[in-house]
């Protein structure tokens, strides 16, 4: 097994630890409570980096596009750490 592989055992249980951080947060929102108003801050600066990922492509006269395919590997990767911090800003907004 190499280094950062992951076990059977291990991506079960990140996966169930995930499903109930996100049930969890969906009924917070259901709910309309907001537990950590701070953290959504990552949510905003995860939009920043997408969004300068996306321009990356768009100033190439690229208008309508899907994924990581005409960026540079910097701004793939830009994109994705952006992605990540929407998705781990709004759970943990509402978690």
């Amino acid at each position: 097994m190499r280094e950062n592989e992951l076990t059977i055992i291990s991506k079960s249980l990140f996966t169930v630890l995930l499903i109930l951080i996100a049930f969890s947060a969906l009924h917070n929102i259901w709910q309309q409570e907001v537990h950590s108003p701070s953290i959504f801050a990552l949510t905003l600066v995860g939009f920043a980096f997408f969004a300068i990922a996306k321009l990356s492509v768009i100033r190439k006269e690229h208008w309508i596009n899907f994924g990581t395919q005409r960026m540079t590997e910097n701004m793939a990767n830009l994109y994705r750490l952006g992605y990540w911090l929407i998705i781990v800003g709004v759970i943990g907004t509402f978690a």
